[in-house]
């Protein structure tokens, strides 16, 4: 097989690579079976490692008996927090996730225990001689619940994280000039990102002290700033290593298995590999936030956007990752592709005891734009304007501005897709009419 074939030449220096068809370099390997993953990974005197969850979303913990665990064959390590050298603290916007449990349950995700044995069978057995000790407390699984002054508080501060605001223009006067208005109340849910491999670490220290962690991450280097707080070392005392990774999607942005490995490796002085089973995966890992969205938007007569007045709630969880981030650009992208003279909208992100929300692809933007699309599509019938045409005349366009007022004078390809659309519609004969529309709309 000759990879080189499409591969493009340097023309003047320059290499392009626009319209060719470029062979990834892992390709090969990978379909071969020959890419080496984490769990693949072995290593002498390798320990292997579980976490024990604590499969409640709010509680008071009382205690935690781990004497029986310890006496488990083939164990070697049942750690707690009480066995944390370092600062039980970290996360990316703000360290408000602890490492192993203390004091208090805040999600059905929370680690309670870590187990290292010399077989994975042993280490799951150990799992399950664990005693702990909850007091439930009352779980805030939904926005409303969380906004309600009653409500129980996840975090010091309260349940309410962050408002964010974006304005254009002057909303009254968009109304005023409004000859439809249409209004909306939309619910995303929470989403997996379910790639091939689970999370997984294996770390060891190195001859000189150093703790190595290979690791299926995102990002190493922010992963690394996370770690060596947690485990009480020095910067220079941390190397993460970027394994090959069997799919992200923005989960693998967060820590996972990288703290838990490297204390376990730690306590035993042996290297320990951390592999999430696919439960593990869906308990432990972040997820795409549920939003709770309410959208008012109008238009003129002639079909032109007038305004769009909106409130974005975003359920974080119990933590908050890169929750803040995400919900922000949700308000930022809440007009979506189309100029809107007049705007606000406001964001809110918040806690609650459903597990943690933080990247995935797309970051905020599908969940906005399954609320302002329908929106869109309620006006168009409204007015009885084919909702393409519809678009086609509020798209953004060169000198138009985007929600936060940017000139859109680039990269600005949304009229030209509209109208390619269009023309495969007006090609094979789809046309929308007025009882299509209505249809549509109910």
């Amino acid at each position: 097989m000759n990879h080189r074939q499409n591969t493009p030449t340097a023309t003047d220096g320059v290499r392009s690579w626009i319209g060719q068809s470029v062979p990834r370099i892992d390709a090969v390997e990978k379909s071969l079976g020959a890419t080496q993953y984490v769990g693949d990974m072995q290593m002498a005197q390798m320990l292997h490692a579980r976490i024990l969850w604590s499969g409640v979303p709010h509680a008071i913990l009382r205690g935690i008996n781990t004497s029986q665990a310890k006496e488990m064959p083939g164990v070697r390590a049942v750690l707690t927090a009480a066995d944390l050298p370092g600062i039980n603290r970290y996360g990316l916007a703000m360290p408000d996730q602890r490492v192993l449990a203390e004091e208090k349950i805040r999600s059905a995700a929370d680690p309670i225990a870590l187990v290292a044995a010399e077989t994975e069978e042993e280490a799951e057995e150990a799992l399950g001689k664990i005693e702990v000790d909850l007091e439930p407390l009352p779980a805030v699984l939904s926005i409303e619940e969380a906004l309600d002054n009653s409500a129980p508080v996840i975090h010091k501060g309260g349940n309410l994280f962050q408002q964010t605001t974006v304005r254009k223009g002057d909303l009254d006067k968009g109304i005023a000039e409004s000859d439809v208005i249409v209004e909306g109340t939309y619910r995303s849910q929470q989403q997996d990102h379910m790639p091939m491999e689970p999370e997984a670490g294996l770390a060891y220290l190195d001859s000189t002290g150093v703790l190595n962690i290979i690791t299926s991450t995102q990002y190493p280097f922010r992963d690394r700033r996370q770690i060596a707080p947690a485990l009480g070392l020095e910067m220079n005392r941390v190397r993460v290593v970027q394994a090959p990774i069997g799919g992200g999607f923005g989960r693998k942005d967060d820590i996972t298995t990288e703290i838990h490995a490297g204390l376990l490796a730690l306590t035993t002085k042996r290297p320990v590999r951390l592999v999430y089973t696919r439960e593990d995966s869906l308990i432990g890992n972040t997820k795409r936030h549920p939003f709770l969205m309410k959208y008012r938007t109008g238009a003129s007569s002639d079909g032109h956007l007038t305004f769009v007045d909106a409130d974005l709630y975003g359920d974080t969880g119990a933590y908050l990752s890169l929750g803040p981030f995400v919900i922000k650009k949700a308000g930022i992208h809440a007009c979506g592709p189309y100029h809107v003279p007049n705007i606000r909208v406001d964001t809110y992100t918040v806690y609650t005891n459903n597990l943690a929300a933080g990247a995935i692809r797309g970051f905020g933007v599908l969940q906005a734009a399954m609320a302002h699309e329908a929106q869109m599509d309620k006006l168009a019938c409204r007015l009885g304007i084919s909702p393409v045409d519809f678009r086609l005349i509020n798209c953004l366009k060169p000198g138009l501005t985007s929600s936060t007022g940017q000139a859109m004078n680039q990269g600005c390809g949304i009229e030209a897709t509209m109208q390619r659309i269009k023309d495969y519609m007006t090609t094979h004969g789809i046309v929308f009419n007025r009882a299509q529309l209505a249809s549509e709309e109910r």
